[in-house]
């Protein structure tokens, strides 16, 4: 039996909702969450020491404090608490001559590493060839001096915010923007322009509002699973629990990365030149062709 007509609607909303879960699910196996979340965590613990140093180094030293107090508040931690890793990457009197050239391409390829896995991470998510070259490389630097630049004006613009009757409503709107426009900005950029800015815009918006949210859980799980951490390994359990919440991290990016993806071919069709389906990257791969980058 079909069924009165009147559920006919929901039959078909029904479908179209586990038409699209199975979707996710699939993108989110062909992108390998996890091995991504992973690479991405750990890349990105790779980079923040090598740069706190170099930033408490060659920058003014509110720079590498600063971010270590970004850091801070994003996986909700005191001040005691993270003692040990600024004590490990921002030395005070450490001089340019100790740090060296070395230390400062150290900290430039670590930092990049990480642009790059998150760069792996885009293309893949959206079906496009990973790029490679001076162009890669240049998108990389490029998006870590804006990254950077753009926590350093945050910080101050939020420390400007302190004390104001509505500091709570203006900081989450403020985090809110920023994490969209900054991530909108990063997937354009890594992407090497061959997605639209109109179709990235979903994935941004999305990202800042898991990333937020992520920032707000950590105040209530990450303090006491740090301290076990901290009396367990002493030290090290910090950099562990850190590293721990990047991983949370690039799960979060990658999960917003392919939802956004999917809202964006859900409202304006099939992404041109991204490959929707393996038959379509068949096809192309025996043609010989590529479709044009939107």
């Amino acid at each position: 039996m079909r069924g009165p007509r009147w559920l006919a609607p929901v039959r078909d909303l029904g479908r179209k909702g586990g038409d699209a879960a199975q979707r996710l699910l699939s993108d989110l196996a062909r992108v390998e969450l996890i091995d991504r979340s992973l690479a991405l965590g750990a890349q990105a613990l790779l980079a923040l020491i090598p740069m706190l140093m170099a930033l408490g180094t060659f920058a003014p030293t509110t720079w590498g404090t600063g971010l270590l107090t970004q850091v801070r508040d994003v996986i909700g931690v005191q001040d005691d608490v993270i003692e040990p890793l600024r004590e490990a990457a921002v030395r005070e009197g450490v001089t340019r001559a100790e740090t060296g050239l070395v230390g400062v391409l150290v900290a430039l390829v670590s930092a990049s590493s990480f642009s790059r896995a998150l760069q792996r991470m885009y293309t893949r998510a959206w079906g496009l060839s990973y790029e490679r070259g001076v162009r890669a490389l240049r998108s990389s630097l490029l998006w870590l001096v804006g990254w950077v630049a753009v926590l350093q004006a945050t910080a101050l613009l939020l420390r400007s915010l302190a004390g104001t009757p509505v500091t709570g409503v203006l900081r989450l709107m403020l985090q809110l923007l920023v994490h969209t426009l900054l991530w909108w900005w990063t997937s354009r950029l890594l992407l090497g322009g061959r997605v639209s800015w109109r179709r990235l815009l979903p994935g941004a918006v999305l990202t800042s509002l898991l990333v937020v949210a992520l920032s707000g859980l950590s105040a209530v799980f990450m303090p006491p699973f740090t301290r076990a951490n901290l009396e367990q390994y002493g030290p090290l359990g910090v950099v562990f629990s850190v590293g721990s919440w990047l991983v949370m991290l690039g799960g979060v990016l990658v999960v917003a990365t392919v939802v956004g993806r999917l809202v964006s071919e859900w409202f304006g069709g099939p992404v041109d030149g991204a490959s929707t389906q393996e038959e379509a990257r068949g096809a192309a791969h025996v043609a010989g062709t590529s479709a044009p980058p939107s």
